[in-house]
């Protein structure tokens, strides 16, 4: 359940940026053309971007009007798709206006004020082609026309009044296409004339839903219109609560494919607008509150995915997996959550905490997600926020006005697409758990399944009006567990809800209970506290878990196959050094040998399992693809680790991931050999996993 109410949270503004020097544009002073760093392959839903100049200029947000926020935020875009050289800032960022510029180490010049900012336009003039000029006083929804056209046609949408002030300010830019003429009186005509003029020549792998009026909740006139301008994307605003609108932005999502494309921004409410979007496979990202995106797209690609730690032995007690839910949002990400994150260091490392994290973020924040990762400590488990790649909602369980319960996306070509697209990204992120909002129909679980094998599982949850939400193993691999709270907002609710739980537990086997809180109440001290007390009222009961570890001890205790180089008891050895790092869950550490005769790694179960999968990420040399460097290799597998049997051969691989569904084959030992470890003779290896059961 979304909420904005905190975004911008009450802490003390953070100081400047340190020594940095105000810098003195002369008009029009030539600008170094610089091809264009933005980068935007098939398979990825968002650009990225070259990395960032050495000293970023910058503006605050507060010092300007309303279009000067559309023009400023659109000239952002345009310089910053060739090179980041822009960045926006927010006075009234919860976690310090220049945190994130510090915590990333970008050199940023002191902002320029209301009196300078006519500066940072005289110095990038010569980047963009002219104006697309708009009088926003006929239709305010005439900015979101003048942003579109701008962004296809590399200019700047600026109306009659700024026009006026860049004239003052001695600045003459072409005017490339004037829309003052034109006489819309609604929402509808302006969309319409816009899907008619404009759309067809957008790129359609991305839309920007975002308010360009007040009225109703405030309007938003710079978040994410960077993006747009760089991408050349639509910028949209359609009442999602209103028959006819939606009808209209349909027209719009209907062009777009599921599995390639992403909207951005918000909608009216959120069970009328993410369930639009949903119809057609399309995740939403959440950015009405994120600021600079083209700026922070650019900065440190690789993410550094965090060391996963053995599970816990499987024992007969309760195990609880507590979800920090609000992920969805990457503006979430960027303010509130670097503010609990911070805050909580302290608590951090002495609970399992598992925070919502937007997947999208190796795209559009990749630094912001490293900070995280980087910072994490081996109880904080990160999972995706709703509902993988993008916040999609397959079927609601909230009636709302214009909302009601049901699927919302029958399509299984669709589905399939969102489904496909968010296993690619869950490769990336290296998140192995999703919460689902709020359930999902057997196609739809049927495809999650079938497409997204990263997975270890996933959550369900029904907020109250559909009572028939359960939990389930599909297929025989993935599991979906409901949630027994979806939303909890007090400790008073989740202590009741456990102590309920556990008092009705008969004993005879492990419990496992997921819940869901809500991160504006109920933060990681309450969760420390709360395990604190469990701990009191029920002694050597209740182990708080990781999310990844919860599904995979679940698994073990239904006899569903789960992964068994996380299990305690199971052992790694090379042919040649410590073989660890190829089972640490992560493919940022790698193990490696160039000693022929000793290229394998070895698997000890501790006792016979039936084998059912196996999944091997393969390194990279730098110089080639990642799964050039194991060309061919064996797998082979033994009860008593003298007969071997070989259970698969590869040869002439070139995939960065090898993952094989195996008919089941009874085996304690279990064995990898390199057979061509490529151009170089070193065999790499980044991550392996074993799946199987008793």
């Amino acid at each position: 359940m979304r909420k904005i109410g905190l975004l911008m949270g009450s802490l003390a503004l953070q100081p400047g940026l340190g020594d940095a020097q105000t810098s003195h544009y002369a008009p029009y002073a030539p600008v170094e053309q610089l091809a264009e760093g933005i980068s935007w392959p098939k398979g990825q839903a968002l650009p990225t971007f070259a990395a960032p100049a050495a000293m970023l200029d910058s503006l605050v947000v507060q010092d300007l009007s309303k279009d000067e926020l559309i023009t400023f935020s659109a000239l952002a875009g345009q310089v910053n798709r060739k090179q980041p050289r822009i960045l926006l800032l927010d006075d009234r960022a919860g976690e310090g206006r220049d945190t994130w510029a510090q915590t990333l180490k970008f050199g940023v010049s002191a902002p320029l004020t209301r009196e300078t900012k006519w500066d940072l336009l005289k110095k990038y003039a010569g980047e963009v082609s002219g104006v697309i000029l708009y009088d926003p006083s006929k239709n305010p929804h005439l900015r979101n026309l003048a942003g579109t056209a701008a962004g296809i046609q590399r200019a700047l949408p600026v109306s009659v009044e700024v026009m006026a002030a860049m004239k003052t300010a001695g600045i003459e830019l072409k005017v490339v296409e004037d829309l003052t003429p034109l006489n819309f009186p609604s929402a509808i005509e302006v969309y319409a004339y816009m899907h008619e003029h404009y759309w067809p020549k957008c790129d359609k792998r991305l839309i920007v839903s975002a308010k360009p009026l007040d009225e109703r909740g405030g309007g938003d006139y710079h978040h994410a219109r960077d993006i747009a301008a760089a991408a050349g994307a639509a910028v949209v605003w359609l009442d999602t609560r209103n028959d006819k609108q939606r009808d209209v932005l349909r027209t719009f999502f209907r062009d777009m494919k599921a599995g390639e494309a992403i909207a951005m921004g918000w909608y009216a409410t959120e069970r009328t607008g993410i369930p639009l979007a949903t119809e057609f496979g399309i995740g939403t990202m959440p950015a009405d509150f994120f600021v600079s995106g083209t700026t922070y797209a650019s900065s440190s690609p690789k993410i550094q995915i965090p060391p996963v730690p053995k599970m816990p032995a499987l024992e007969n007690k309760v195990y609880v997996a507590v979800i920090i839910s609000d992920g969805d949002n990457i503006q979430y990400v960027q303010h509130a959550m670097r503010q609990a994150w911070d805050r909580s260091a302290g608590v951090r490392g002495k609970v399992a905490l598992n925070w919502t994290i937007a997947p999208g973020l190796v795209d559009i924040a990749p630094g912001m997600m490293n900070y995280y990762y980087s910072s994490a400590t081996a109880q904080d488990c990160f999972v995706t926020g709703p509902s993988g790649m993008g916040y999609l909602m397959p079927f609601n369980t909230l009636t709302e006005p214009g909302a009601p319960t049901g699927d919302k996306l029958t399509d299984p070509v669709r589905m399939d697409g969102y489904a496909r697209m968010t296993e690619t990204y869950l490769q990336r992120s290296g998140l192995r758990v999703s919460t689902i909002w709020d359930d999902m129909t057997p196609m739809q679980r049927a495809s999650y399944e079938k497409y997204c094998r990263n997975l270890y599982g996933s959550t369900v949850q029904n907020f109250k009006d559909v009572p028939a939400v359960a939990g389930g193993v599909q297929n025989g691999r993935l599991r979906f567990d409901k949630l027994v709270i979806p939303y909890a907002g007090s400790f008073d609710h989740m202590h009741g809800s456990l102590t309920e739980q556990i008092r009705k537990w008969d004993g005879k086997s492990p419990l496992f209970l997921s819940y869901q809180v809500e991160a504006w109440k109920m933060g990681p001290d309450k969760i420390q506290g709360l395990r604190d007390e469990l701990a009191k009222e029920f002694p050597d009961k209740v182990s708080f878990v990781r999310a990844d570890h919860y599904f995979n001890l679940c698994n073990e205790a239904d006899n569903v196959p789960y992964n068994l180089c996380m299990a305690p008891e199971t052992t790694v050895k090379a042919g040649d050094g410590p073989a660890e790092a190829a089972v640490d869950g992560t493919p940022v550490t790698q193990w490696s040998t160039a000693e022929k005769g000793k290229r394998w790694l070895g698997f000890d179960f501790g006792a016979p399992k039936d084998i059912r999968r196996y999944v091997i990420r393969h390194a990279g040399d730098g110089g080639e693809e990642r799964g050039r460097n194991s060309r061919a290799f064996t797998v082979e597998a033994s009860l008593d680790g003298k007969s071997w049997k070989r259970v698969h051969k590869v040869t002439g691989n070139s995939q960065n991931v090898t993952d094989v569904d195996l008919n089941p084959i009874r085996a304690r030992y279990f064995k990898i050999t390199i057979d061509d470890a490529g151009a170089d003779g070193t065999a790499r290896i980044a991550d392996v996993e074993i799946f199987g059961k008793k």
